[in-house]
């Protein structure tokens, strides 16, 4: 596998990237959003990457960060979405953001990617988040409450029917003395939800 590429930028496409490497000139696909971030043709440019082995292909993807090349590899590993639309939706959303609308299973916001239709904006929901984990809850500093107290609230919430989005925001904010139990959890949630 090649990890990562340094060298010198020799040229931008669209989606594309040459990057000379001791005399040779490699040729990286790119999202938008790692192309926008690049330096200047002739300056050095650092990237990490991806070779995409094929029987009919070798392909050679360029990444900004850990993150974005994190998530190509999730989306390119659920069926029916190859490299071309791994790097279209990473090009849409960046990471933190294509985590969010996974957490919230934000279907529209999928479909609006171009090539993205609504079967597979559902299967990549569906497989993104059991891949991801779940989506954080934001609890005040210094809060008792434990990782896996928060984490069974939550479930018991997915139970009662919430997405995993509405389960993490009813949680959020979360504050009790003493130690809390499961059921002040999900009691909190719950008033939360019913606006109380």
């Amino acid at each position: 596998m090649i990890y990562s590429v340094r060298g010198r930028l020799l040229g931008k496409k669209e989606d594309a990237v040459v990057v000379e490497v001791g005399g040779l000139g490699l040729q990286l696909s790119v999202s938008s959003r790692t192309l926008q971030g690049l330096p200047s043709c002739g300056e050095p440019v650092f990237l990490l990457s991806h070779l995409y082995v094929r029987e009919d292909q070798l392909q050679l993807y360029g990444f900004a960060d850990a993150a974005e090349r994190e998530l190509f590899l999730q989306l390119i590993g659920i069926s029916g979405v190859g490299p071309r639309l791994a790097l279209s939706i990473l090009s849409a959303y960046s990471p933190d953001r294509l985590t969010r609308i996974v957490a919230s299973e934000d279907l529209e916001a999928l479909q609006a990617v171009p090539g993205v239709g609504k079967k597979s904006a559902q299967r990549i929901l569906v497989e993104l988040r059991d891949r991801l984990g779940p989506f954080p809850v934001e609890l005040p500093a210094g809060s008792a409450v434990s990782p896996d107290l928060v984490r069974d609230a939550r479930e018991a919430l997915r139970g009662l029917g919430y997405s995993a989005a509405e389960a993490a925001r009813a949680l959020e904010g979360f504050s009790c003395e003493g130690e809390p139990t499961l059921e002040d959890l999900i009691r909190y949630a719950l008033s939360r939800v019913a606006g109380k």
